[in-house]
């Protein structure tokens, strides 16, 4: 019998499939081409890229985003759910007790879904504060400096990045975040 190994008695990552994984890609919107730069440069290339450690800690970004959304969204049921339990709780005039509430079994899944969602969030953020530590030389490390600019702002966690749908500040960082990208697009094919 196989003895269990540490690797077994980790923690579950979150399951995502390959709908869910493009279909969180997708929701970055046109801000998602900031990575780029990244696939452009050939390996020896990055290397000497004087934006090479930018550009490795963007791509390590983008993927956590992708796994940050993706949980996000594995989540939405039990946020709804919560949500019902409290406004009925709220309409009750004959309500249980708060002891009593949170002892419940959709309290217990909303948390566990909400400290899920911190340590990726919480990962996510010790990131960014490293992109935000090391200084562009280019348009390339200046994408990537951007997007969490973006991140930061909260832009890039909304369902929908359409600029209609936006508040007119978020308006005005998404374009001029869309604007770096593609000058990081254009530099990337010279």
């Amino acid at each position: 019998m196989p003895k269990p190994t540490a690797a077994a008695n980790a923690a579950p990552m979150p399951i995502t499939t390959r709908r869910t994984f493009l279909k969180a890609g997708g929701a970055l919107g046109t801000v998602a081409a900031l990575a780029v730069p990244v696939a452009v440069l050939p390996k020896a290339e990055a290397a000497e890229h004087p934006d090479a450690e930018l550009l490795r800690l963007g791509a390590e970004f983008e993927r956590n985003l992708v796994l940050l959304k993706a949980e996000m969204e594995r989540n939405a049921p039990v946020r709804e759910r919560y949500a019902r339990a409290v406004e009925r709780r709220r309409g009750d005039l004959n309500r249980e007790p708060f002891d009593n509430f949170v002892k419940r079994r959709v309290v217990v899944e909303h948390d566990d879904a909400i400290d899920r969602e911190d340590a990726f969030f919480n990962a996510m953020d010790a990131l960014a504060e490293r992109i935000r530590e090391k200084p562009a030389t280019g348009v390339a490390g200046l994408a990537v400096r951007a997007r969490v600019a973006a991140y930061d702002s909260h832009i890039l966690l909304k369902p929908d990045n359409h600029p209609d749908l936006q508040e007119w500040d978020n308006q005005c960082l998404l374009s001029f975040f869309r604007e770096v990208e593609r000058m990081a697009r254009e530099a990337a094919h010279v």
